[in-house]
């Protein structure tokens, strides 16, 4: 159980726009310790690494709070677009406030653990109000935005996508050629130099390869587990492990398939259903 959670949990953080936003605060702080050193160069000052890297996890702290506040923005139905820059406001300033409180308390902690001397809260809490203050409203402000665009983007893009996906697939079946309907689709498999499209109640000989039939097919159902074989995951009623990374996928209707480890990428949400 605990497995799973942390599975999920990790499916979370590696969600496009949120692993972007990781990725986004980490070059920002190499970048802000980079600056603090080119400075360092061009005026007579020090540069301590265990006070700049300390200093500029404020940038890594909008990971989780962007993520709280666009938790909370995705929970609230707006009426209309003046309540939604109201509402962005009001949790823009209220969001830099908390985290301007939660980087001191963090810089004064850290500052008593590491230094004999440790930083005074009020000077470093004045420092980060006047130095990062205005960056700090405007990122909280215009993130809620950001997130609706991507969203709406993605959106954009899936509807495009299963516009593209074929209602019918044509296969051939002797001198014929038949339009099937991939629901029907159990299975499809390489025999070379043809291809076997395998659905409810027949089987046919196709002259396309693998790959050309997999572009045509909705990939969050048709899922490619071997190199010489998809499946409709729909059709699956059972997967057996192997002891070796690889599963037997048993089908409805009792046909046996291999699912290979090196597509295990593929396949492995099947294992949690």
């Amino acid at each position: 159980m605990r497995t799973r959670e942390f599975k999920k949990t990790i499916s979370k953080l590696l969600h496009p726009n949120f692993g972007t936003l990781i990725v986004f605060c980490v070059v920002l702080y190499g970048l802000a310790i980079f600056q603090d050193y080119v400075f360092s160069r061009i005026k007579p000052t020090g540069f301590y690494w265990s006070d700049t890297m300390l200093y500029n996890i404020y940038w890594l702290l909008f990971i989780p709070f962007i993520k709280i506040a666009n938790s909370f923005y995705n929970k609230v139905q707006f009426k209309s677009l003046t309540s939604k820059v109201m509402y962005s406001i009001g949790t823009g300033l209220l969001f830099s406030v908390v985290h301007i409180f939660i980087f001191t308390s963090i810089f004064i902690l850290g500052s008593n653990l590491i230094y004999l001397v440790p930083h005074r809260f009020l000077t470093i809490l004045k420092n980060a109000v006047s130095n990062q203050l205005h960056i700090t409203v405007i990122i909280y402000l215009f993130s809620p935005f950001v997130f609706d665009y991507l969203k709406r983007k993605k959106q954009l893009n899936k509807h495009f996508q299963n516009q593209k996906i074929n209602k019918t697939i044509t296969v051939k079946n002797g001198n014929r050629r038949i339009k099937i309907d991939p629901c029907t689709i159990l299975f499809i498999k390489t025999d070379r130099p043809y291809t076997m499209v395998y659905s409810s109640n027949q089987k046919f000989l196709h002259d396309e390869s693998l790959k050309k039939l997999e572009k045509l097919l909705d990939p969050q159902i048709f899922l490619r587990v071997h190199r010489s074989a998809i499946i409709n995951k729909n059709h699956i009623r059972e997967l057996k492990s192997r002891k070796n990374g690889d599963y037997d996928g048993i089908l409805t209707n009792g046909q046996s398939i291999r699912f290979s480890r090196h597509y295990r990428q593929n396949w492995n949400e099947l294992l949690n259903h």
